[in-house]
């Protein structure tokens, strides 16, 4: 959704546990994967079982196929965090339990079809529903997961940088967003505007102070 926004911490914490009903560990999932991992809605939807799972176990990295990235130019890898693969593991028992295992089925496997993925509408309704039942407005659609993301990676960053690490929080963003051109990148953190808010109540002091001695 352009000029959708990410959601707070605090955001994030409700909307972990908005999540309920028949497809909750589904939907749960969908959710982490988006916030945790960085995907687009459109790679998340790819996922196969056979893309996130070797023997029993499921991988630390996915590797993304060209065919499911924007713009169709080349694959990325996405790395997973316990929590996510925590999450992938708990929806393949889902799926298992509910008779649809296979290493062919999508992972976010739609209920109305065979073997076929949830459409993005669909994502984007079981995301509006869930945020909306924890009193979370505005913008906040699929992408606001992806710009969530973005968001926490470049804070982490910021806070190596104080500690006198030698990072660039904004290159680190690139590559954790997989993007080819870093215009995308300063899209997605176009929100943090906290210099130009500065500025802005930098000119009101002044306008302040020359009013308090006109």
């Amino acid at each position: 959704m352009k000029g959708c926004r990410p959601l707070t911490l605090d955001e994030v914490r409700r909307a972990s546990r908005a999540f309920g009903g028949y497809h909750a560990v589904r939907n749960h999932c969908l959710f982490v994967l988006g916030v945790n991992a960085g995907f687009r809605i459109s790679e998340m939807l790819s996922l196969r079982i056979r893309d996130v799972v070797r023997g029993r176990l499921v991988v630390r990295e996915v590797a993304v196929p060209r065919r499911a990235m924007k713009g169709k130019r080349e694959g990325r890898t996405v790395y997973l965090a316990p929590v996510a693969r925590q999450a992938i593991w708990r929806q393949i028992d889902a799926l298992h339990a509910a008779g649809s295992w296979h290493v062919d089925t999508f992972l976010f496997r739609s209920r109305n079809a065979r073997n076929r993925p949830i459409r993005r509408e669909t994502a984007w309704r079981i995301l509006q529903e869930a945020f909306g039942s924890v009193g979370i407005v505005g913008k906040v659609g699929c992408h606001a997961l992806r710009k969530t993301f973005a968001n926490m990676v470049y804070e982490f960053m910021l806070a190596r940088v104080a500690s006198g690490e030698p990072v660039d929080p904004f290159y680190e963003v690139v590559k954790a967003l997989g993007h080819a051109d870093p215009k995308s990148t300063t899209a997605y953190l176009a929100f943090r505007n906290e210099r130009v808010r500065a500025a802005v109540l930098h000119i009101g002091e002044v306008l302040h102070g020359d009013h308090a001695h006109g």
